[in-house]
């Protein structure tokens, strides 16, 4: 018999499959409310908490994402010997002839999941793409999809507890402080990530090496053969890029392909690492150039990431509330000039000192939330800040102060925080942010 631990959306995919395959099963969610849900909508479904499982022939148990697999409310599971996995761990028992090209990282792998997602169906073929993006991954079977490639975006929780795991290509993107609140020390992140990787033959292991960790990882594990890409450094037998071009020393010598004519969405360096991922993954398919280069032009970005609301001869105006850490916030102030910033939220990490390097591009900063008076004085002394009420009284007293400036601003709300404080997540804070620009500027 299997269990079910959180039925989010990943688990109400679990409970669809084991019904379709006629597994016996038994679920259960801390919340009240989403047990009423799940109880609706499957009138045949068996609750039980973890601490009732004594009397049943539980042989493994797929856990939610978010739940850490130390949480002492798993001790049950641990004290009966069930083994626990992730909805990554039962889809990869679920696969057979699929290729599977997994991404993950700090910041930019939605983007580079649906960038590659779009460079496969501009290639004419049928593609899932799903995981901590969109689609659950055992939907993939649920709904029947019989598309050969699989695009997948994974996060460190999905690649906890998956063994069996192993992918066509892996991508991993970047490194820095995040989820520091589950993993307590970077090291434990890291490990996390690197799941990713394999070194099994005809596989492909795609790593930017931009930041210090991943390059730790790239200069460590010389028996997986990395391709290294970078978006500043050149490094022998890597992709790279240089004066917008792309430099490809690793599949070719010297090649040189031109990244001007693009969508708005990939604008920035911030979209670098997305570009030279999707671009490597081309070369592996065998996707020819030129239906590359269209992918790039054709492709619509995701909401929520570098997002432009609204733009005209005065302001840019600029939503990226899917920056939910320092370096996300950071890497997208360095498109911008003239820029009006919201921070703030509930905090993930403390060195805010880290905007100092950036204080020329800022012309104020407006910090709300939870923890907008620990950001304010960090930052007070190099950036001219100020602490809003909340986000409606930030957009309100940037809008007035931009109207006769006789440059073009840039309204930049990249929070650096999570939404935890006011939203429910940061799609929800971003909507908000979207709402109050419209109801302001009509």
């Amino acid at each position: 018999m299997k269990y079910i631990y959180g039925l989010n959306k990943s688990g109400i995919s679990i409970i669809n499959y084991f019904f379709k395959k006629k597994m016996q099963f038994v679920v259960w969610d801390d919340s009240i409310v989403q047990r009423k849900i799940i109880s609706s909508k499957f009138k045949k479904i068996l609750f039980k908490k973890p601490e009732n499982l004594n009397n049943l022939d539980i042989e493994e148990a797929y856990i939610t994402p978010g739940l850490d697999m130390r949480s002492n409310k798993l001790k049950f599971l641990k004290k009966y010997k069930i083994k626990m996995y992730r909805d990554l761990e039962l889809y990869s028992k679920i696969i057979s002839k699929q290729k599977v090209i997994a991404v993950t990282g700090t910041n930019g792998k939605s983007t580079t999941t649906k960038l590659i997602g779009h460079l496969i169906k501009s290639n004419k073929k049928n593609c899932f793409v799903g995981g901590n993006i969109g689609n659950p991954l055992v939907d993939f079977y649920n709904y029947k999809n019989k598309s050969k490639y699989h695009v997948i975006e994974l996060s460190s929780f999905q690649l906890e507890s998956a063994p069996t795991f192993n992918s066509y290509i892996s991508i991993l993107l970047n490194i820095s402080n995040d989820h520091l609140e589950r993993y307590k020390k970077i090291k434990n992140y890291i490990f996390q990530k690197q799941k990713i990787f394999n070194g099994k033959k005809n596989s492909f292991n795609i790593i930017a090496i931009d930041d210090q960790y991943c390059r730790a990882i790239f200069d460590t594990y010389k028996k997986i053969n990395f391709i290294p890409i970078s978006i500043n450094k050149k490094v022998k037998k890597s992709i790279y890029v240089e004066d917008n071009n792309i430099i490809d020393n690793y599949f070719f010598k010297n090649k040189k392909i031109p990244i001007i004519n693009i969508s708005k969405s990939l604008y920035g360096k911030l979209n670098l690492q997305n570009i030279l991922s999707a671009y490597a993954v081309s070369i592996i398919l065998n996707i020819n150039l030129s239906t590359f280069l269209l992918a790039l032009k054709s492709f619509k970005g995701l909401p929520h990431r570098l997002e432009t609301i609204r733009e005209n001869k005065d302001f840019l105006i600029i939503n990226n509330s899917k920056a939910t850490n320092i370096e996300a916030s950071i890497k997208s102030l360095e498109s911008y000039n003239n820029v009006y910033l919201i921070l703030g939220g509930r905090i993930k990490e403390k060195n805010f000192i880290r905007f100092k390097k950036y204080n020329k591009k800022i012309k104020k900063c407006y910090v709300i939330g939870e923890s907008s008076y620990y950001i304010h004085n960090q930052i007070k002394n190099f950036i001219k800040s100020k602490v809003a009420k909340n986000l409606k009284t930030a957009v309100q007293k940037i809008l007035l102060e931009t109207k006769n400036n006789k440059f073009k601003s840039t309204i930049l709300f990249s929070p650096a925080c999570s939404s935890f404080d006011q939203f429910s997540n940061f799609e929800e804070r971003g909507n908000k942010f979207k709402e109050i620009i419209k109801k302001e500027l009509n």
